[in-house]
């Protein structure tokens, strides 16, 4: 079983990985977007004590283009995936200590409270449970896109009801925020699921400590 989650541990981070992959198109017009007015190491998320980050180049060797296209590829990537972090890193925390009510399958006799926490739910959660999930997740990708000019990221669903206008400060703040929180949230699910492993299947093993 711990053979079983490391490599679902690896397979994850490879599915992330997987998205830097060229795409069949790989151009965007530069001069339509306000974020290309500035030079990248100038850009949101570009804060200390790190500063400007891209040891290996690729924005400069990426595939998509010039240095402009690679940047709002790779942020757009860099975005989508802190999102989908903190939403696992809060889920991770809530099924903790709460289950929704109810059948998860009702033909297995199967209840959400039945569902572990943590990567063991990939060996209860039924194959038809992950086909709705992998449908939903490619109805998302194809129906929700990237908006032409805006900032990576901007899928035009707006901010919870707040109106944020382009390039204010504001909005500025509101983006470096999301891409740090972000930033730690890989980090952070990326860390429960290797404790996971360590710790021979035990969810949240350090949370021990406040109780």
């Amino acid at each position: 079983m711990t053979r079983l989650l490391a490599a679902v541990a690896v397979g994850a981070m490879a599915a992330s990985a997987s998205a830097f992959a060229p795409a069949a198109s790989t151009k965007q017009s530069a001069a339509t977007t306000a974020l290309s007015a500035k030079p990248v190491n100038e850009e949101i998320g570009v804060l200390p004590p790190v500063g400007f980050f891209d040891p290996l180049g690729l924005l400069k060797a990426g595939p998509y283009g010039g240095v402009e296209e690679n940047f709002r590829h790779y942020r757009g990537v860099e975005v989508k995936h802190g999102r989908i972090a903190m939403a696992a890193t809060l889920g991770m925390l809530v099924q903790q200590n709460y289950h929704f009510q109810g059948y998860l399958a009702p033909s297995l006799d199967l209840k959400f409270e039945d569902v572990p926490n943590g990567l063991k739910a990939l060996d209860v959660v039924p194959a038809a449970g992950w086909a709705q999930m992998a449908v939903l997740i490619g109805v998302h990708e194809l129906v929700v896109k990237q908006r032409e000019g805006k900032a990576p990221g901007d899928f035009g669903t707006g901010y919870f009801g707040f109106t944020m206008d382009d390039q204010s400060s504001k909005q500025l703040r509101a983006l470096n925020v999301e891409i740090q929180n972000g930033r730690l949230a890989m980090l952070g699910i990326l860390g429960m699921f290797a404790s996971e492993i360590v710790h021979k299947g035990e969810v949240l093993a350090e949370t021990k400590i406040f109780g």
